[in-house]
């Protein structure tokens, strides 16, 4: 199903609200409206995921793409209400290192306004802010494509250390990234099976708890 982008502006930032999901299936028809709806001009914007239920790991590489245009002195960027399960996505990614994110929307305007110099407005009053880029990063990242996987921890890195790495050297890190992932995945696969067993185990026993009640 092709995503839905609500816009709207306040305090001078562009806000835009993706609506239901962003995954496998289209973060690239998301991240074209999402790129097409920025005027080059623009010095800050917010994601709103308020009305978001589901961002796959492909979603957090939209956001990544879209955070690179406000990198610049000047420009901020944010993502404010975030969902629990999105928020653990989100913070098990490391995202939240390197983006700043806020509870509501009137929270990161009343952050982002005094760095853009945007006009106050009722809801939001002016504060000095700016995109952290924060020192640690964990690259334990979860999501549904391994390869999404790889490529988002290769551009966080490059957006974090401001860095374009060759392709030969972003080749051959997506083949060791995936590589070790799948090592995950069969180990996960390994212990699902140990946990099943166990399951059906602890189910017998219990059938015979109440069986030999009745004897």
């Amino acid at each position: 199903m092709p995503p839905l982008v609500k816009w709207s502006r306040r305090a001078g930032i562009l806000i835009a609200m993706p609506v239901g999901r962003i995954d496998g299936t289209n973060y690239l028809e998301c991240q074209n409206i999402l790129e097409s709806g920025i005027d080059p001009d623009e010095n800050a914007m917010i994601l709103d995921f308020g009305q978001l239920g589901y961002l796959s790991s492909a979603g957090l590489r939209v956001c990544l793409v879209i955070a690179k245009k406000f990198t610049e002195p000047g420009r901020s960027f944010g993502i404010c209400n975030l969902s629990r399960s999105i928020r653990d996505i989100v913070t098990v990614s490391g995202f939240d290192q390197i983006i700043s994110l806020y509870d509501s929307q009137s929270a990161a305007i009343e952050a982002i306004v005094g760095e853009t110099g945007a006009e106050s407005d009722p809801a939001a009053t002016g504060a000095p802010s700016t995109i952290p880029v924060k020192i640690a990063v964990n690259f334990d990242i979860v999501g549904e494509n391994i390869r999404d996987i790889a490529n988002f921890t290769i551009e966080k890195f490059e957006y974090k250390n401001d860095r374009t790495l060759s392709l030969q050297t972003r080749e051959a890190a997506i083949s060791e990234i995936t590589n070790s992932l799948w090592q995950f995945v069969e180990r996960l696969r390994n212990r699902r099976q140990k946990i099943l067993e166990e399951m059906f185990s602890s189910a017998e026993a219990a059938l015979n708890e109440v069986l030999a009640k009745e004897d």
